[in-house]
């Protein structure tokens, strides 16, 4: 049995794959007093995470799951879709299993909002491209390169990535 306190199990759909959600936290940069805006932070896993860090972290998402605890926690929480934009100025935004989705339903839109939010960094974690038994179907699925094209057609370059069991992970830039 493996004793690494950073290694945590998550369940994503129907099966556990190994994340080190610190290491996401980590390599992404997330430090004290940076705002950052959690795209489709859902239940505000990684939020609570990049809080506890002094990161000022706001929520935006289209369902409400628990936001009044979140607000509780001092993470501030917009009920909102993010394809009908956004207000705000944020360090960061990150956005975890979420991107092929804005692909999918307002690609122009997502791409306007990010650049108009964020005049630094955008991080992306998603799924490979592969077909798995788990997550979103491949055919929705984006790879890598094509979220790289897409953040820098809007200005963002790509900083650095990390591949991880099932998927990967980018920090972009302004250039």
């Amino acid at each position: 049995m493996e004793d690494d306190f950073h290694d945590i199990y998550r369940f994503h759909g129907r099966r556990p794959f190994r994340l080190d959600d610190e290491g996401i936290i980590d390599f992404i940069g997330v430090r004290e007093n940076m705002s950052v805006l959690d795209v489709g932070g859902a239940d505000g896993y990684y939020a609570e995470k990049m809080a506890a860090r002094g990161a000022k972290v706001t929520i935006i998402d289209a369902h409400e799951y628990n936001f009044k605890e979140l607000n509780g926690k001092g993470i501030r929480t917009i009920q909102q879709n993010f394809c009908r934009g956004v207000e705000g100025n944020y360090s960061m935004v990150f956005m975890a299993h979420v991107y092929h989705d804005l692909v999918l339903t307002c690609k122009e839109k997502a791409l306007d909002a990010l650049k108009k939010v964020s005049p630094i960094f955008i991080a992306n974690l998603d799924f490979v491209k592969d077909e798995l038994n788990f997550g979103p179907p491949s055919s929705i699925k984006l790879s890598k390169e094509e979220v790289a094209r897409d953040m820098e057609s809007i200005g963002f370059l790509l900083k650095k990535e990390k591949e991880m069991p099932y998927h990967y992970l980018q920090l972009f830039s302004k250039e």
